[in-house]
């Protein structure tokens, strides 16, 4: 009996760990002007710039959730509009001087 409940507890905290690894980062977009498809979010843990590829275009303030904390194209849910968008990691995990520096050379 203990051990069918240890596996059943094992089983629960690994499939937790999984749903809650699956939603990735959570973060706000701080940047994101009129004419270049480049904008920045800040999330706990620094700031990501990413390039729009399609899909909702994010507005500055929106809360976007996913896995934009590694490299690559990424399907991102917009939470302030309920939609999907999609994007290319450029950068991640950067401070808020190294993310101005990425823009700046690709928006001016």
């Amino acid at each position: 009996m203990f051990r069918s409940l240890m596996l059943l507890w094992g089983v629960a905290v690994f499939s937790a760990g999984l749903a809650n690894g699956a939603n990735g980062a959570k973060g706000v977009v701080i940047y994101y002007p009129f004419g270049c498809h480049y904008y920045i979010v800040e999330s706990s843990r620094g700031y990501t710039l990413l390039e729009w590829y399609g899909g909702y275009d994010p507005n500055e303030g929106d809360t976007l959730t996913g896995d934009f904390e590694s490299y690559g194209l990424k399907d991102i849910f917009d939470e302030t509009i309920g939609s999907e968008t999609k994007a290319w990691v450029e950068d991640f995990l950067l401070s808020e001087q190294s993310v101005i520096e990425k823009y700046k050379k690709r928006c001016g």
